[in-house]
């Protein structure tokens, strides 16, 4: 079920929402109270993008689109600690947002193409996911005290996407969006901290990464992209 030119091409109109979703969060931080806004904002980005918002057919003639929220992992594991793939008892996680690829919709029936059932998942020799998204939203500066439960939050939805890109693969590309509003006085707590936080993001590589900070009320914000993007920032 390789996709090919099209799969790419959706990728990068995926990247492209991502980047202006970026934008947006600077723009208007307090649009974003929750991960859950972002994941709304972002699809309004996407919306503007038909090659992404249109609806496919399942192979049982049912329509459906290629991006859902909330969509289950294909594989189990411990949400407390995701470093390899389990069976029974673990559970199966979900992903914020995921991207379906077209050749799975119209390959199959659309009950199979839900995944509510981890025994009826079809042929997962190719991903059935282009991608995977994962958002987190801190409101406020990390502090000292926090530090450790930051790094904790994102090595835990890193080592998901990590083991969603082990054979066999969930997705083709795995992002995770970083959100940041700090509204310190100074940039000394970001700057003290960031290296940390840097590291944890540098274990995992094959993960694309975007971690934007604002400050509100300054014009600097921050942006940090880690892993194999296609795109540069700059893309329209």
């Amino acid at each position: 079920m390789n996709t090919g030119d099209q799969g790419q091409e959706l990728l990068i109109q995926l990247e492209t929402a991502l980047h202006r979703l970026v934008e947006s969060f600077w723009d208007e931080p307090y649009r974003f109270f929750t991960e859950a806004d972002a994941v709304a904002a972002l699809e309004t980005w996407i919306a503007r993008r038909p090659e992404l918002a249109q609806p496919r057919r399942t192979a049982d003639g049912c329509e459906t689109g290629l991006l859902h929220r909330e969509y289950p992992t294909f594989f189990r594991f411990y949400k407390n600690n995701p470093t390899r793939r389990e069976g029974s008892p673990a559970k199966r996680g979900h992903y914020d947002l995921a991207l379906l690829d077209p050749a799975y919709v119209q390959g199959y029936a659309a009950e199979t193409v839900i995944n509510r059932d981890i025994a009826d998942r079809g042929d997962l020799s190719n991903p059935p996911l282009l991608a995977a998204v994962e958002f987190k939203l801190f409101a406020r500066g990390w502090s000292t005290s926090g530090l450790r439960g930051v790094e904790q939050d994102l090595g835990k939805l890193l080592g998901k996407l990590r083991l969603a890109l082990e054979p066999p693969a969930d997705v083709g590309a795995a992002y995770l969006c970083v959100l940041q509003r700090d509204v310190s006085k100074t940039r000394y707590r970001w700057e003290h901290h960031w290296p940390a936080v840097e590291k944890t993001l540098a274990k995992f590589p094959d993960v694309r990464v975007v971690l934007a900070v604002c400050w509100p009320g300054e014009r600097e914000p921050f942006v940090h992209y880690g892993g194999p993007w296609i795109t540069a920032a700059t893309v329209c």
